[in-house]
């Protein structure tokens, strides 16, 4: 599910997204073939861009499900010197 927002007119380019409740930027660049993307998940900024805003979403998105994702670790039994 996305939700946008448009800011003011002068800021035309400026997107805010929103993709499993995390609200992210979506900001096109100085050049036409540069998206960029910022997100802030548990107080860590994740950023990013790309060259079109199709990708720079789907980049966005699946840095946002990384975030989100259980972390995996790595079971040491007791005694090891790991």
């Amino acid at each position: 599910m996305h939700r946008l927002m448009r800011f003011p007119e002068y800021q035309k380019t400026r997107l805010m997204m929103r993709y499993r409740d995390i609200e992210y930027s979506l900001v096109q660049g100085l050049g036409r073939h540069l998206w960029k993307w910022s997100a802030s998940v548990a107080d860590v900024v994740i950023s990013g861009q790309a060259i079109t805003k199709s990708e720079a979403i789907k980049e966005a998105e699946r840095a946002i499900d990384r975030a989100l994702a259980p972390k995996k670790l790595r079971l040491v039994p007791p005694g090891s010197s790991d």
